[in-house]
């Protein structure tokens, strides 16, 4: 790797927060349950099923968020899971995280998954 891309990798490494992924995936299925719910009337008037394309999006914005799991897991990856120094178990949370944005993806592009075999009036 040049020095270029290691300067690249080590820029990714340095917005990556452990919790990223803890926080987005629950946010993204919160807001693709809503946003589905609330548009069951407007998609049924129209005829056009939003749900899988809310669902592509929001399962993405998940996955950033496991990706920067995953950045702040390798930046702080010391060889084995102990505390950092300071106390703070980065390491770990950066784990779940990852399992958590992943996790939330999935969920969340089931649920898109539903939207294209059901049509949006279906009671």
């Amino acid at each position: 790797m040049n020095s270029t891309g290691a300067t690249r990798a080590m820029d990714l490494r340095s917005w990556a927060v452990p919790w990223a992924g803890l926080a987005f995936g629950p946010i993204a299925w919160a807001l693709n349950t809503q946003i589905n719910y609330s548009l069951v009337g407007w998609a049924c008037s129209k005829g056009s099923n939003p749900v899988p394309a809310i669902a592509a999006a929001l399962a993405l914005i998940s996955i950033v968020g496991a990706a920067s799991s995953f950045g702040a897991w390798e930046r702080n990856a010391v060889g084995k899971p102990e505390l950092a120094p300071d106390g703070r178990p980065r390491y770990l949370l950066s784990g779940v995280g990852i399992a958590s944005g992943v996790l939330f993806a999935i969920v969340i592009a089931m649920q898109g998954l539903a939207g294209l075999v059901l049509e949006p009036c279906v009671r």
